[in-house]
């Protein structure tokens, strides 16, 4: 009896799916080249979200690494989908080529190599497992790239939303009972999380059983609309379906591990190649670190979010100190100086005045531990960076030749270490004379290191 409610096949798309190998290459071709453009602009965007939005974020950081893990095995999948495709091809044209496949009779073989000869499957047997293989691949490359964002979408919705709608917005503030409820919630989403990736995992085990399927059928359901299962739902069953079943287990194991360990290092990698260095000695360690991006002259890829002067060596009696804008930063100024106080105490001067004045009362400058007072601040625009912040140009004359070290913090009772900026001032510097005289010649005091004495 057949069954009449399999649907037909219609024949657009019978001849589609023994094409399907065209499209195919030329897909992947075309996404590969674009893939690897992804983390270089995901890196631009992490950059442009802490210059202007927030200094430090560890929620963009997390979304940004998974993007990136699942970049990578979206590349990967599709790089082993080409090579395989090219075996392919090749097979195509050895069964076109050599229509008899293996000729046993003149290769006179003995034994046990005759009969391993005769085990070679046929060039159409082969290409017909390689389509296969390859048109799988193809698709759970996009399914692993899914999982992965699906997986930060839920702590998204049921974390990081409600954390920041309550804490920033509503302004509530987690301190005693508040923090233990907030602990208790996100213990009990931890968990549902960890429930629905075993089932991932287990392809489904848990819902073998009946008792358990009842239960966990409504945590499914939101499972499935937060991590946006719908759109690899049919490639998983598909796989599961119609592949050896501990084989992709494994396969979704060694794939959940890598992702969570691989976007972790991501996450915590500061330069390139980080993660791979066996250097044991050699550290990013603040007080220690002469972090390129602190001079502008050396690192416009991965600047401060923090702060920057122009070099690492200072020639000068000028040292120009750019301290970088931030919403945080901005929400921070108004708590240690509001502008209604300010308009108060100054009501005849503009609103961008008084900004200035807060953002002066704001920041507190040292070199070599020894307070400096910054007489103004200017806004400032950095194009080569583009970054928004603020200028702020200090006199070094009376510092003295060698070593020192620039700090910039926040003053007040939170008083906090925001930059330390290492530099070397050298007094080895020619002066630019439009007469014509040499510097030997001259005797401009502006030119003559002065004695260093101690600031308040």
């Amino acid at each position: 009896m057949s069954d009449t409610n399999q649907p037909i096949t219609p024949k657009w798309l019978s001849e589609l799916q023994q094409k399907s190998w065209e499209p195919e290459i030329l897909l992947s071709g075309i996404v590969l080249y674009g893939m690897f453009k992804v983390p270089g602009l995901l890196d631009q965007f992490l950059s442009f979200f802490k210059l202007n939005i927030f200094g430090n974020s560890n929620d963009i950081d997390n979304l940004v690494a998974l993007f990136k893990m699942g970049i990578y095995w979206l590349i990967s999948g599709l790089i082993l989908h080409l090579i395989c495709r090219g075996i392919w091809i090749g097979m195509v044209g050895l069964s076109y080529t050599f229509p008899n496949g293996i000729r046993q009779d003149r290769l006179n073989y003995k034994e046990k190599f005759r009969v391993k000869v005769n085990q070679t499957p046929s060039y159409e047997l082969i290409v017909i497992r390689l389509e296969k293989v390859c048109s799988s691949l193809f698709s759970i490359s996009f399914m692993l790239f899914m999982s992965l964002i699906g997986g930060y979408l839920f702590f998204l919705v049921l974390v990081v939303i409600p954390f920041t709608v309550a804490y920033v917005y509503l302004d509530l503030g987690f301190e005693g009972a508040a923090f233990e409820v907030f602990q208790y919630y996100v213990m009990v989403i931890v968990v549902v999380a960890f429930i629905g990736l075993l089932d991932f995992i287990s392809l489904g085990y848990f819902r073998r059983f009946k008792w358990f399927a009842r239960i966990y059928w409504p945590l499914h359901k939101l499972i499935s609309v937060l991590t946006l299962s719908r759109f690899y739902r049919p490639i998983y069953y598909g796989v599961v379906t119609n592949f050896k079943k501990w084989v992709f287990f494994v396969f979704l194991l060694v794939f959940t591990f890598v992702s969570i360990f691989g976007a972790g290092s991501i996450t915590d990698t500061t330069y390139p190649g980080d993660a791979y260095s066996r250097l044991e000695f050699w550290g990013n360690s603040r007080g220690y670190m002469a972090f390129s991006g602190y001079y502008d002259d050396q690192n416009n890829e991965l600047p401060s979010t923090r702060a920057s002067i122009p070099s690492d060596v200072i020639t000068g009696n000028v040292l120009r100190l750019f301290v970088v804008a931030n919403i945080t930063t901005e929400d921070l100024y108004m708590e240690h100086m509001p502008l209604d106080s300010l308009r108060e105490a100054y009501p005849d001067t503009n609103l961008t005045a008084l900004k200035l004045m807060a953002t002066k009362s704001f920041y507190k400058v040292q070199i070599d531990g020894d307070s400096v007072d910054v007489s103004s601040w200017l806004m400032h625009y950095k194009f080569n960076t583009k970054q928004r912040g603020y200028l702020a140009y200090i006199d070094i004359s009376q510092l003295p030749e060698g070593m020192h070290w620039l700090t910039l913090g926040r003053q007040g009772k939170n008083a906090t270490v925001y930059a330390e900026i290492p530099f070397y001032r050298d007094f080895t510097f020619k002066s630019v004379d439009i007469s014509g005289k040499d510097d030997n010649e001259k005797n401009d005091a502006d030119f003559q290191p002065k004695p260093f004495g101690i600031r308040d």
